[in-house]
């Protein structure tokens, strides 16, 4: 009864979401100011992609995150499908999952040794009772006792691989006013055993630079359609700002000041990291180094503790020097740290007395990547152009996502996928 319960309110929830307008979008998300460190990947690696291949259901996903506070209970979790632009599909559950409509989360310890209290969770996905049967995009929403009660919401993918995608970045865009300072990508896909009359209609390509989803180009159409493939090419849609390498920070060692840190010290509740004060990179030389495409690594450097439950949190407080406070801007940091949103976590306040923006991040030991970008107030689009600058050279990670709408199933499968970097 409580399991029919349920999966009852989420579709509720689902025709809000659709119809209504009801305040869940279908994007990585969290609802309590105590969660914390949320991880979704795939193969073990924490910057890999939450990505399934269709034909190997099991080949789970890693979920961790932290709950502040020192008192623990059991979560649920479902998921649901999405369209390729990241609504939910009409489609009946029983069409894309198998099993129950729910599951739990009981793998829960507690801190230990540290400072910040945490109860920190781990579910690896899916399990045999819930089993995703359709390619194509899904949300992962964690609640308590009920939908009412959210927790957090995650993207991952179900992969069919049906085409072949193979991208470039060629050296200069066909805007050859923007060569210096973006990205251009030219895109083929190979799918010569599902090519039919309406391949206009029915494809959808998205692209993502890096871990975001801000500047994604969503829905794009193809530029040329041959006998056997597909290609995207001289479309405004397919460049980006180039940016500038991430900065970087680690902390995973509070007795060493690393790279970049100015110092480190201890209160008498939590520790607190002083990254060095920054300054624009706009217009500056490009200096090249290696990053992680702006996400972040949880570890520690102490041989013999356990990360899940023995790194502590820090205040990470970051100084951005500027001369006046923009007044048709907001600035922000960006990167993993704050799950690639834009929201008063991550957003820098000027400081009068300093003449600069500041802004503290609570955030667990590990390296983070991260950039100053701002937000147009009215368009709301992000820039690094004022903070970082944009540099061709920049090595970019881009995502590309294939989806085909199969309209006998309804909705829309994503069969083809690669990511490339841009050097």
């Amino acid at each position: 009864m409580k399991r029919a319960l349920a999966f009852l309110i989420l579709l509720m929830v689902a025709c809000n979401v659709k119809g209504q307008g009801f305040d869940l979008p279908c994007d990585d998300l969290d609802y309590k100011e105590s969660v914390r460190t949320v991880l979704l990947y795939a193969d073990g690696n924490q910057t890999k992609d939450p990505l399934i291949p269709l034909d190997q259901p099991l080949q789970r996903l890693t979920l961790s995150f932290d709950i502040l506070g020192s008192e623990g209970s059991v979560l649920n979790y479902t998921f649901i499908h999405c369209t390729n632009d990241w609504f939910p599909t009409d489609i009946q559950r029983y069409n894309y999952a198998t099993g129950y409509d729910y599951g739990r989360i009981d793998d829960l310890d507690f801190s230990r040794n540290t400072l910040v209290d945490y109860v920190h969770y781990q579910l690896r996905f899916p399990e045999g009772d819930m089993v995703p049967v359709a390619s194509g995009n899904y949300l992962l929403i964690v609640y308590g006792d009920d939908l009412d009660d959210l927790y957090f919401t995650r993207r991952f993918m179900v992969l069919d691989e049906k085409a072949t995608i193979t991208a470039s970045v060629p050296r200069y865009c066909d805007n050859l006013g923007l060569s210096d300072t973006h990205q251009q990508l030219n895109i083929n896909v190979g799918m010569s055993s599902i090519m039919s009359g309406n391949i206009q209609q029915y494809s959808n390509l998205t692209i993502r630079q890096n871990g975001r989803w801000d500047n994604a180009s969503i829905g794009v159409k193809p530029s040329f359609v041959y006998p056997d493939n597909i290609s995207y090419e001289h479309d405004p849609l397919t460049v980006f700002e180039a940016c500038n390498q991430y900065r970087r920070v680690n902390f995973s060692n509070f007795y060493f000041n690393s790279e970049n840190i100015a110092r480190i010290y201890q209160t008498d509740d939590y520790y607190v990291v002083d990254y060095n004060v920054c300054d624009s990179r706009a217009r500056k030389p490009y200096v090249t180094y290696d990053d992680i495409h702006g996400e972040k690594y949880i570890y520690i450097a102490n041989e013999g503790r356990e990360t899940d439950t023995e790194a502590d949190y820090a205040w990470v407080n970051l100084f951005l020097r500027w001369p006046y406070p923009l007044d048709n801007a907001d600035l922000y940091v960006m990167g993993a740290a704050n799950n690639w949103q834009f929201d008063q976590r991550n957003q820098m306040r000027y400081d009068y007395e300093l003449h600069g923006y500041l802004c503290q991040l609570l955030l667990k030991q590990g390296y983070y990547n991260f950039l100053f970008v701002t937000a147009d107030h009215d368009t709301g689009l992000v820039s690094t152009e004022l903070t970082e600058g944009n540099y061709w050279d920049t090595d970019n990670l881009y995502k590309v996502y294939f989806y085909y709408y199969n309209p006998i199933k309804g909705y829309d499968e994503l069969i083809g996928y690669t990511a490339i970097t841009s050097h």
